[in-house]
């Protein structure tokens, strides 16, 4: 159920901030929630795009093997090939999988239970705010993401490539994740760049 803010006839626009004392109701839920992430073995976590998750690992992964089937034919070392290769798909599983970060401390509800209706409800860089969604006080630096459906701390964005949000617990592999990602596609660039240079000498 949305919230709903109810404000008297004249009074005062406060904004992000919603210090009204009339606004109401402001429920607060304790019962943890992961959205519409799906939660295997308890250390996986699939987003709600998981399967372009999965189709572009195995995209990354059949490219890979073609480059270098031809490199083999060809004579050529196809070592580093392997090697960006296997780094490479460890850093994107490990952003897909991870956990983002995904906020779920109802402690923060007892904590500031007599700030609830100063609290701001949009998110705050620096301060605890009011999430209208999820009916939880969050902790600093959280949004709501709409895709997921859950507050995600240190949100960064949503990345339907990787299934699901990039936050505090997961933004170290997206990180990992682009820039072997950019080392992988400037190797097999260059070797496809190589190969057409060879063809048009013969």
């Amino acid at each position: 159920m949305e919230h709903i803010i109810i404000k008297a006839e004249g009074s005062e626009n406060y904004g992000s901030m919603d210090m009204s004392p009339e606004c109401r109701p402001r429920p607060l839920n304790d019962k943890i929630s992961f959205g519409e992430y799906r939660i295997i073995a308890k250390t996986i976590f699939l987003g709600p795009h998981w399967p372009l998750f999965a189709i572009t690992l195995i995209g990354f992964n059949i490219f890979a093997y073609i480059m270098m089937k031809q490199q083999k034919a060809l004579g050529h070392d196809i070592t580093f090939g392997i090697i960006i290769t296997i780094a490479q798909s460890i850093f994107y599983m490990g952003v897909g999988l991870a956990n983002p970060g995904i906020s779920n401390d109802s402690s923060l509800n007892q904590k500031y239970l007599g700030q609830l209706y100063s609290l701001s409800n949009r998110t705050q860089q620096r301060n605890v705010w009011y999430c209208e969604k999820c009916q939880k006080i969050q902790p600093p630096r959280s949004d709501h993401c709409p895709f997921c459906k859950v507050c995600i701390t240190n949100y960064d964005h949503h990345c339907p490539w990787t299934g699901k949000c990039i936050g505090g617990e997961n933004l170290f592999h997206f990180w990992a994740f682009l820039i072997s990602t950019i080392v992988f596609f400037t190797y097999f660039i260059t070797i496809l760049l190589n190969q057409r240079e060879e063809a048009q000498k013969q």
